[in-house]
């Protein structure tokens, strides 16, 4: 059996992802950007790319996870991927943020598209291998809770670094040139992509052999289904988690109206991002030090229950721009909170996946912590439009003091009622550290019986 990780394993493992945070914030942040106002393939052509890519990106998580489940490269099941796949990613990513000048404004839409999705399902190959080493590298809860808190601290740092830095280097690097200063931006982040992955991989190194033993077992496409549809854990957890990330990207998709028609100084848009980013910062470390205490099902119940009073209070408050942004900030800290755990309960949920199959296909499990982030996105996106349309919003329309409150209304009382159906669902999540536990002993005694 693998020995527990030190603390500097566990750091190290996770301080490895922030050059793949820097990478994707980037492309999260300014690829639209990118494609409209540096390759010009026109706002609409651009939402076709990114609607389609999308797609296409979140048809491969599922397809990524049952790759490597199915696989068994030299360098061990999982840690192979992480020295495999992020070259390619970052190739795929300096390709994806170049201005093909020389092409036709149709053929440029087509190959940045295709660009898109092959350089998501690298990413996808990578980072499910990754959270697949966590149940693995995390012998005990602790371990597990310490990895995925310090995980959620390096993705909340990466998202406040990127914000310090990304354009001050667009400008620099590109000397007014923004095609060459986006290109030369990602090519470091890109770089230090492949370099974050490798100290992954060499630090998770003495758990390989173990994991090269299991590997031998043979994974069907009917057992992985199995593993997705008879695990109602996986499934009540998938659905929290979906409700948790839609109302997530509500707020910071919302926050464009509410500083342009009810606060009317978009100057103060920098200080929302800046304070949100702080508040999953500190949530994400307050977590880890609650978890010492409490059970991950105890941390989720507070963050979320800490979202949904601060939804309600912005409803009451939120004509005053410095509230809105406080209780956001602590919206955020619940959010962090409840995140601080998240890698943990899917470790959890990939051993009760294999306790009740037989067999271990925790890349899969693992792998699927990608879709609630991808219809987090595409959801918040739909119901913020039908929650515009359905209080008659018009672009550029007078700030009239019923619109004023319209939106507020959905800001706070919209994302704060997804917030509720996400606390609702914990309640059902009945898989508690004692079960997950001997769950693990009955797996190894099963382990031990056919060796």
């Amino acid at each position: 059996m693998a020995v527990r990780p030190s603390a500097s394993v566990i750091n190290l493992f996770s301080i490895g992802e922030t050059g793949f945070q820097l990478m994707m914030y980037l492309a999260v942040t300014y690829y639209a950007y990118f494609l409209t106002d540096v390759a010009a393939v026109g706002a609409a052509t651009a939402g076709t790319i990114l609607l389609i890519a999308r797609i296409g990106d979140a048809i491969s998580v599922p397809i990524a996870g049952a790759i490597i489940e199915k696989t068994n490269p030299r360098w061990g099941k999982y840690r192979s991927w992480l020295l495999m796949a992020p070259p390619v990613t970052a190739i795929l990513f300096i390709l994806m943020f170049t201005n093909f000048s020389a092409m036709n404004t149709a053929t440029k839409a087509v190959v940045l598209g295709v660009l898109y999705v092959c350089a998501h399902f690298s990413v996808n190959l990578a980072w499910s291998a990754q959270t697949a080493l966590i149940p693995v590298i995390g012998v005990e809860q602790e371990d597990r809770v310490a990895l995925s808190s310090r995980r959620q601290q390096a993705v909340s740092a990466a998202q406040i670094l990127l914000g310090i830095i990304a354009m001050p280097m667009v400008i620099t690097l590109g000397g007014g040139n923004e095609a060459r200063g986006f290109f030369l931006t990602v090519t470091v982040f890109a770089i230090l992509q492949v370099l974050g992955y490798r100290l992954m991989a060499r630090v998770s190194k003495p758990w390989v052999m173990d994991l090269q033993t299991e590997a031998k077992q043979t994974v069907t496409l009917g057992d992985m289904l199995k593993q997705i549809f008879s695990n109602k854990y996986l499934l009540i957890f998938f659905m929290v988690e979906v409700c948790i990330l839609t109302a997530r990207y509500m707020i910071l998709g919302l926050n464009v109206y509410y500083f342009k028609y009810v606060a009317q100084n978009m100057m103060l848009s920098s200080a929302f991002f800046t304070v949100v980013s702080v508040g999953m910062l500190v949530g994400a470390f307050a977590g880890g030090l609650l978890a010492k205490k409490a059970t991950k099902k105890q941390i989720y119940v507070l963050g979320l229950s800490f979202e949904v009073i601060c939804f309600a209070l912005m409803w009451v408050v939120a004509e005053n721009p410095i509230a809105f942004i406080a209780l956001n900030g602590l919206v955020s800290f619940g959010t962090g909170l409840a995140n601080s755990v998240m890698y943990a309960v899917y470790a959890d949920i990939s051993e009760y996946s294999e306790w009740k199959t037989g067999k271990n296909a925790k890349g899969l499990i693992m792998s699927l912590s990608a879709l609630p982030i991808k219809l987090g996105v595409a959801l918040s996106g739909a119901i913020i439009g039908f929650s515009l349309a359905a209080i008659g919003y018009v672009a550029g329309a007078e700030p009239t003091a019923e619109l004023t409150r319209s939106i507020i209304l959905v800001a706070s009382m919209v994302p704060g009622s997804i917030a509720a159906l996400a606390l609702i669902g914990v309640f059902f999540y009945r898989l508690d550290e004692k079960r997950v536990q001997e769950i693990r002993q009955e797996i190894q005694a099963r382990k031990s019986i056919a060796a």
